[in-house]
């Protein structure tokens, strides 16, 4: 009996501990997300390159045909404030979509920006994104939105990575 109940004790244990290293990481050290937006910005072309169909990745430069499509234009933007000591160079994110009903993902876009955020100071990144009309984007209007920030790099060469 006592046996069993020390077990059930260290179980509880293990899962609050691991909950709360998970916590730990879920959110980027010394940012803050203050808002996110994803917007239509309308319809226009965009450059594509095509290989010929042979698969081959060593293709001669004169073998890939450049080409226009169309794709409908989105803009993402993340408003984060840098609460900590360091300087900020660059940030990776993710703009997520769910479905709260099924509570399953949706689509996740995954983003790179280069902008220096000094400490105590407010930056709103942009992204521009073109989606190829034949994708699905049902995701855009049904989807609870939430940014993620995945990466930090640092002025001084650190980074830190969920």
């Amino acid at each position: 009996m006592r046996a069993a109940l020390t077990l059930v004790l260290l179980a509880a244990l293990a899962a609050v501990c691991a909950a709360r290293a998970f916590d730990r990481d879920a959110h980027a050290p010394d940012v803050t997300v203050l808002s996110f937006e994803w917007k239509y910005a309308g319809y226009g072309s965009a450059e594509t390159l095509k290989h010929n169909e042979s698969g081959a990745n060593d293709i001669p430069s004169h073998k890939i045909a450049r080409g226009t499509v169309y794709v409908f234009k989105y803009t993402a933007r993340v408003t984060l404030k840098n609460t900590g000591a360091k300087a900020i160079k660059a940030v990776s994110w993710e703009y997520v979509f769910t479905d709260e009903k099924e509570r399953k993902e949706l689509k996740r876009y995954k983003l790179h920006s280069k902008q220096q955020i000094l400490p105590g100071e407010t930056q709103t990144l942009t992204v521009g994104l073109g989606l190829d009309p034949k994708d699905k984007t049902s995701h855009i209007a049904t989807g609870k939105q939430s940014v993620e920030i995945t990466k930090l790099e640092y002025s001084d060469g650190s980074t830190w990575k969920r």
